[in-house]
């Protein structure tokens, strides 16, 4: 599968300033990725809405512009403070600050555990924006070490190749290893993010490679 999106530079460098500093550095890293896929989520979601607009018959189900969090559906467009509202009665809100300053975009976290962070959500004119679910979080030595690694990598190449690039996904399997990746592709390098799976059900090993690639 092809899918051509935009990575904006100011995406990468997105950052929140938390009130536990030992959590901060993972923090950076981790919202720079989360800005930066939904930079690319949300021109791929302006595409499929004008698709959607040229052809009615398409199931509202289908539509890009809502999204269910744990068990409540929120709607790009709604209303700020009953998002707020909604929110901040189930769970804990922080406030996330970007390279440019203060932005309406707030952490969400469990009551009982503020370190839990579940999501993100942002408003633009006092209206739902952006909404993020997060689908892992760990502030893991290596987990973090490959997020500092990516975000590197793609600052380097949005500065050297520009910020037009495509995604690619891919799984295959040869036997006694298989490899599921994905690949942001740029003018003529790329950056491919694998999971490997070595051996079989009795020996399996797995690893993540993080590698640039000349193409």
């Amino acid at each position: 599968m092809l899918l051509g999106h935009f990575i904006t530079p100011a995406a990468l460098h997105a950052s929140c300033f938390s009130s536990r500093p030992g959590i901060k550095s993972v923090l950076v890293q981790f919202v720079a990725i989360v800005a930066m896929v939904l930079t690319m989520t949300s021109i791929a979601c302006a595409a499929d809405d004008a698709a959607i607009k040229n052809n009615p018959n398409k199931s509202a189900t289908n539509s890009p512009e809502s999204m269910t969090f744990e068990g409540a559906q929120f709607r790009k467009g709604m209303p700020r403070e009953p998002v707020i509202s909604k929110l901040t009665s189930l769970y804990t809100l922080q406030k996330l600050r970007g390279d440019q300053g203060e932005e309406d975009s707030w952490l969400i976290s469990e009551k009982a555990n503020a370190d839990n962070y579940l999501g993100m959500v942002s408003f633009k004119t006092g209206k739902l924006s952006r909404f993020a679910r997060f689908r892992k979080w760990t502030d893991g030595d290596d987990a973090v070490e490959l997020a500092g690694h990516l975000c590197d990598l793609l600052e380097q190449l949005t500065r050297e190749q520009g910020t037009l690039a495509s995604i690619v996904t891919r799984t295959t399997d040869s036997g006694n290893i298989s490899v599921r990746g994905v690949e942001m592709v740029f003018r003529d390098k790329r950056v491919s993010l694998n999971i490997i799976t070595r051996g079989d059900l009795n020996s399996k090993k797995m690893e993540v490679h993080l590698d640039e690639v000349l193409q």
